[in-house]
Order: C-alpha cells, then structure tokens, then sequence
C-alpha cells in the first residue's frame, strides 16, 4: 500500500484550527504542540503568528477572557498603580545600583590621583 506524504496545504487545512486552539485555549508552546501534531515547529510558529492579523478581533476577545487578574485587584486602574509601583521599585533599585556604581569609579578615582599623584579630575575654572 502506498503512503502519500502530505503537503503544507492538506496539513494546514487538517491541523491549523488545532494548533491555534491548543496555543491559545490551552496555553501549550511549539514545542509541547509539535509534540501533539504531525506538524513542525517552525510551522506551528508562523500559523501563530499569522493568526493575529488575520483573526485580530478574535484574538483580542480570546487573550481578554484568558487574562487572568489577580484576586485582590478587579479593575484595570488597579492593574495599572500595580504595574506603576512595580515600575518606581524597579527604576529605584535602578538608581541605587547606579549610585553605588559612581561612588566607586570616584573611590577608584581617588585612590589613583594619590597613588600615582596625577590630577585626574577637571579644575573647576577657564583656563587662560
């Protein structure tokens, strides 16, 4: 009996609708799809990424339902300070990496200036 191989285009006829339902429905990656379909994972990728242009509207509908929100919060405002707060924190332990950072380039600086009795740093004033 003879086996016919399929093409890309009796695969996405047969499997497209199933990969993006396990995608999104499902929360499965390309990997764990790939898996579960006689289909590669480089395919898998470009039917989920071509998905979103061409079914857009239902896309949004289907990742809103799917977003889960935290229990404590049930507004998107809420959703928003949270993701501010998380934003000031974050730029915050920014700033104090960064602080800690200069205050050792002026401490290495320093030790150099005394060690090999080089002015490193500018005068203040024009010079003439």
């Amino acid at each position: 009996m003879e086996t016919k191989r399929m093409g890309w285009k009796e695969k996405h006829h047969l499997y497209y609708d199933r990969v993006i339902d396990l995608h999104f429905n499902h929360g499965l990656g390309y990997d764990k799809i790939s898996q579960l379909v006689p289909v590669s994972k480089s395919s898998i990728r470009v039917w989920i990424i071509t998905f979103v242009p061409e079914k857009e509207k239902a896309y949004s509908t289907i990742m809103k339902e799917k977003t889960p929100r935290p229990a404590n919060q049930s507004s998107p405002e809420a959703s928003d300070a949270q993701s501010l707060q998380e934003k000031i924190a974050s730029l915050e332990q920014q700033l104090k990496k960064e602080k800690l950072r200069a205050d050792a380039y002026d401490t290495m600086i320093d030790i150099a200036e005394k060690k090999f009795n080089i002015p490193i740093r500018k005068k203040a004033g024009a010079k003439q």
